[in-house]
């Protein structure tokens, strides 16, 4: 929900005459509408920070759905408290509360289906001119980063106006990242940079960055705890356990046997530049005639954690973990016992560019 907080931010700054409170004293808080009683002027709120909300509005309270991608409120348009509605995004201003009940001068709303439409617009923005790669060089001097996707190198090349975040070491959704800076990347990360290439194709004019350290490795299922939607496996690197926590929006496919063959030729050591498709989102497969990697994985059909067994191998990226030992899945490939036998940096190569972001909020 990054994109709705922005636009509430800027919109409750341009609002010095809709809350009556002095600024000195108006306070805010965002979140999504649980529940709304219009008979009694009240509505209830799951705050972003996950404290449940109780807000008093009177006759006086400004109430105001704001378009998708707004920030001006003069845009916006009245609206009486009964057409809120839960699910619905809110920020709320006025006096700083004693307790948890708030007594709105004004509330933004942006709807359930204004979110959704807004959301799908930048996913497919996302699509269409969004990168994935390893960092390979930060350039300090420059403020410049490279990465590789694939078979492609790209210069990243942020300006005053590129927005940075860094992923948490628990989550790879877009919602859980923290603001950060150019400063916090170094080499070895994951970067996802939105933007318009150069003419040959080979620099990137970034407007939004997001970064963060993920793993990515091959390994064999030890065990599978479906209740608590967990795997131990032993990592094929360095022969130790792991903990994967497998969540609802964890990225599970299995490769046909077919593809799952035809990659292992062309990830095998030795194999023509050409024949090695990229790993990120925006490269041109074998012969130039498409075949992007991830976009090939995205297409196949999900796999439930069911029809995983003990002994199978797989090839996954995991967040990195506050505790070494236990990670998150954000994406997990079975069927690779071919590519695993071809080519011992194909985990590498193929995870750390599919589908990062996790979740389907890519963007948000």
């Amino acid at each position: 929900m990054n994109v709705f907080l922005a636009i509430a931010t800027c919109v409750a700054l341009a609002l010095p005459a809709a809350a009556q409170t002095p600024p000195a004293q108006r306070s805010q808080v965002s979140g999504t509408i649980s529940a709304v009683d219009a008979a009694s002027n009240q509505l209830s709120l799951k705050s972003d920070k996950g404290d449940a909300v109780e807000v008093s509005t009177t006759d006086r309270t400004l109430v105001l759905r704001i378009p998708p991608g707004e920030t001006d409120p003069k845009k916006g348009s009245k609206v009486p408290l009964s057409s809120l509605s839960a699910g619905d995004r809110a920020v709320v201003i006025g006096p700083a509360p004693a307790g948890n009940t708030w007594n709105a001068t004004a509330v933004l709303v942006m709807t359930r289906g204004d979110i959704a439409s807004l959301q799908q617009k930048d996913q497919d923005d996302w699509k269409k001119r969004g990168v994935t790669g390893s960092v390979t060089a930060v350039d300090p001097a420059a403020k410049m980063v490279s990465i590789k996707s694939g078979a492609h190198v790209y210069t990243v090349q942020p300006t005053d106006k590129t927005s940075w975040s860094r992923y948490s070491p628990d989550s790879a959704r877009f919602a859980d990242a923290k603001p950060s800076s150019f400063a916090e990347v170094k080499t070895g990360d994951q970067l996802r940079v939105l933007g318009n290439k150069s003419e040959d194709g080979a620099a990137i004019q970034a407007e939004k960055i997001v970064f963060g350290s993920f793993r990515q490795l091959a390994a064999t299922i030890t065990s599978i705890d479906a209740t608590k939607g967990e795997l131990v496996v032993k990592d094929l690197a360095t022969k130790k356990p792991l903990v994967i926590k497998v969540e609802s929006d964890s990225s599970m496919r299995r490769l046909p046997d077919q593809m799952a063959r035809m990659l292992a030729r062309r990830y095998a050591p030795g194999a023509p530049a050409a024949e090695a498709p990229p790993a990120g989102g925006s490269g041109r497969g074998p012969g130039g005639g498409g075949g992007d990697i991830g976009q090939m994985l995205d297409n196949l059909p999900h796999m439930p954690l069911t029809e995983l067994k003990a002994g199978d191998a797989i090839m996954i990226s995991t967040t990195q973990g506050s505790d070494p030992g236990r990670v998150t899945a954000i994406t997990l490939l079975a069927g690779v016992e071919p590519l695993l036998t071809a080519s011992p940096t194909a985990a590498r190569d193929i995870m750390s560019g599919w589908n990062l972001g996790g979740g389907g909020d890519s963007g948000q």
